[in-house]
C-alpha cells in the first residue's frame, strides 16, 4: 500500500513550519531556549518560544549522517574535555558546537535555557555546560522520582514547578501567558497524543502495521512541536492510513514470524538493524521509548495536573517493579514472542534495571531476550556484522521455543 498523499503533504506541512521557526531563531528574530527532551513544552508553544531539543538534533545528525561525521562530532567534544562515556546525545551535541562554533553546530543561539531535573542525571550538568557556552539565564524544573504511580503530593510539586517556569518565561520575554492559547495548545497536545497512542494501539493487530523504523522516523512532532496544529493535523492523517493497513492486515515486513519487544532508545547510528530484524521475519511491535514517553495523555479541563501527570510518568523516572508490570503487560496484549534488550552505554538511566526486566520476563512468561551493548549516537565500537550474527542465533531461539510449545 502507497503512502497515502495527504500523510504526505501533512508531513511537509509540519517541517515547513518547523524550519520556518528555526531559520527565524537561527536569524535571531524569534525567542529561543533549549529544552531537555521531556518537559511541559506545551507552554513555550503557547507563547511563541521556540523550543529547541538538543537531543533531537543529535539523534537526527547520527541517523543522516555517515558515522565518520558523527565520530568526528564526539571526538571534537572530549578534545573540548567532555567525556564519550557520558549521555551520546550530549557528546554529540557538545561536539557540534565545539567542531562547527561560527554556526553553533546548526544549533540557534539560544535566549535562554530549560533544563529538567527528573528524567536524566546528566540533563542539568549538560545545560550547565551550555550555559557557562552561551551567557544566558538557565531554569531548571525539577521533580520527584516516583515510587510507583504519581500521588496527590508529587503532582502538587510539579504544578508548583510549573507556575514557576511560567514566571520565569514571563521575567524573560516580557510578556504573559495568554490563558487560551495555553488552553489552545494543551487541546492539540492532547489531540495528537490520542492519535499517536492509538497508532500503537494498532499494533496489537497480526501482522503489525507500522514498523519500529518509521516510528523512529515519525517520532519527531510530537517530540519537538507536541502543541501545534500542524502536529496533531499529521498524526490524524497518519493514523488514518496505519488504520486502514490494520484492517486490510498489510504488515511492515513480508512474513511475520516473530512479535518482539525492544527496550531502550533507538541505535539512531543503525536504524538499519531494524530493517535486518524484519528481512529475518521478526517485527517489533512494542517499544518502551514510544509508550512511555510520547502517548501521554492530557485533559484540557485541568491541564496543570494532566501536564504534571504525563510528564512525570516517563519510563526514566518508574521504579524497576512497575517497569516490570508494564512490559509484562506488553508481552500479553502485543502477543510478544521474545525481548531485545538493548544495553545502550550511551543512555545510564534508561538502561538501569533492563537486565532485571529480562530475566523476570524469562522466569514468569517464559519469554527470551537478546541482550547486546552498544551506544545509541555513538557509532564507536559499533559491530554491525556481530550484532547481526547475533540476530541470526537469537532468532533460532525464538524458533527452537516455537517448535517446543507446538510439541509441547
Amino acid at each position: 500500500m502507497e503512502e497515502r498523499e495527504e500523510v504526505k503533504e501533512l508531513r511537509n506541512a509540519f517541517y515547513e513550519k518547523y524550519f520556518q521557526d528555526l531559520a527565524e531563531a537561527q536569524s535571531g528574530n524569534k525567542i529561543t531556549t533549549y529544552v531537555t527532551g521531556y518537559l511541559p513544552s506545551e507552554i513555550l508553544l503557547a507563547m511563541d518560544i521556540f523550543p529547541f531539543y538538543p537531543e533531537a538534533h543529535a539523534s537526527v545528525g547520527c541517523a543522516f549522517n555517515p558515522a565518520e561525521e558523527v565520530d568526528k562530532l564526539c571526538r571534537s567534544a572530549e578534545i573540548a574535555g567532555i567525556s564519550r562515556d557520558l549521555c551520546a546525545f550530549s557528546t554529540c551535541a557538545l561536539g557540534s558546537m565545539h567542531a562547527y562554533p561560527e554556526t553553533n553546530g546548526g544549533m540557534p543561539r539560544p535566549t535562554f535555557l530549560i533544563s529538567s531535573a527528573y528524567t536524566c542525571g546528566i540533563h542539568v550538568l549538560w545545560w550547565e555546560l551550555m550555559q557557562h557556552y552561551y551567557q544566558v539565564p538557565h531554569f531548571i524544573i525539577d521533580g520527584p522520582v516516583l515510587c510507583a504511580d504519581y500521588e496527590p503530593r508529587h503532582l502538587e510539586f510539579f504544578i508548583s514547578q510549573i507556575k514557576e517556569l511560567i514566571s520565569f518565561l514571563e521575567e524573560q520575554t516580557k510578556s504573559r501567558l495568554d490563558p487560551d492559547r495555553f488552553r489552545r495548545a494543551i487541546e492539540l497536545s492532547e489531540s495528537a497524543s490520542w492519535y499517536f497512542s492509538e497508532i500503537l494501539e494498532l499494533r496489537k493487530t497480526i501482522p503489525s502495521p507500522i514498523s519500529f523504523r518509521q516510528l523512529t522516523v515519525e517520532m519527531f512532532p510530537i517530540v519537538t512541536f507536541p502543541g501545534a496544529e500542524e502536529t496533531t493535523n499529521f498524526y490524524r492523517a497518519l493514523y488514518e492510513e496505519v488504520r486502514e493497513k490494520a484492517e486490510r492486515k498489510i504488515g511492515v515486513a513480508p512474513r511475520e514470524e516473530f512479535r518482539l519487544i525492544w527496550d531502550n532508545i533507538p541505535i539512531f547510528h543503525d536504524l538499519d538493524l531494524i530493517d535486518y530484524f524484519e528481512s529475518q521475519g521478526m517485527v517489533f511491535v512494542y517499544e518502551t521509548f514510544f509508550k512511555e514517553y510520547w502517548s501521554k495523555r492530557l485533559d484540557p479541563a485541568h491541564p496543570f495536573e494532566s501536564l504534571a501527570k504525563k510528564y512525570l510518568s516517563g519510563w526514566t523516572n518508574r521504579r524497576l517493579e512497575r517497569k516490570i508490570e508494564i512490559i509484562e503487560e506488553a508481552v500479553e496484549s502485543h502477543a510478544v514472542d521474545g525481548i531485545v534488550v538493548f544495553q545502550n552505554k550511551g543512555c545510564r538511566a534508561y538502561s538501569t534495571g533492563q537486565l532485571d526486566v529480562a530475566m523476570s520476563l524469562q522466569e514468569r512468561k517464559g519469554i527470551p531476550h537478546l541482550i547486546f551493548e552498544g551506544n545509541m549516537a555513538d557509532p564507536g565500537g559499533h559491530d554491525r556484522n556481530q550484532v547481526r550474527e547475533m540476530v541470526d542465533m537469537f532468532k533460532d531461539v525464538l524458533k527452537s521455543r516455537k517448535a517446543g510449545r507446538k510439541n509441547g
